[in-house]
């Protein structure tokens, strides 16, 4: 009896970590690219090996989310860059626009973006250093993925 639970629940396991696995690659598939202005630093982690901390530009407007409200509408340039334009739910989305969600900060004046990490391959910093933008894949519903950083020209930084 025992080990027939251990296998259901193991299987249940496996099933929801391989839905969400899909779940990203699906947004990664569909979703579209946003690019979101980050102030990079980028400290040594001794377990983890190299990443950059993250910081948004987006996060440091004062934004007061509503309790009913997880997301905001964001205006995108040619390059896909995206700039604040206001709070979810007010107005008829713009063909320039798109939906982003995000948490709120515990001071209820500022907005979190997630993730505040990015890691890379040891040994690859320098190339980093220039990243001016977080590339995100998108969904219709605001759901994000950090798949990337881009330059100041909005290029993606793809290691050789």
């Amino acid at each position: 009896m025992r080990r027939t639970l251990f296998l259901l629940a193991s299987a249940a396991v496996f099933a929801v970590l391989g839905w969400k696995v899909w779940d990203a690659e699906a947004l990664i598939a569909r979703g579209d690219e946003v690019l979101l202005a980050l102030a990079p630093v980028d400290p040594r982690s001794l377990m983890q090996g190299d990443y950059m901390r993250l910081a948004f530009d987006l996060e440091r407007e004062t934004i007061r989310l509503d309790a009913a409200s997880g997301a905001v509408v964001l205006a995108l340039d040619a390059r896909r860059v995206a700039r604040f334009r206001r709070i979810a739910g007010w107005g008829a989305m713009g063909a320039d626009e798109t939906v982003f969600r995000v948490g709120r900060a515990p001071s209820g004046d500022h907005v979190v973006v997630e993730p505040h990490s990015f890691l890379f391959e040891e040994g690859r910093a320098g190339l980093y250093e220039k990243a001016r933008y977080g590339v995100f894949r998108v969904d219709a519903d605001g759901r994000h993925l950090l798949v990337g950083l881009a330059d100041a020209e909005a290029r993606r930084i793809d290691p050789p």
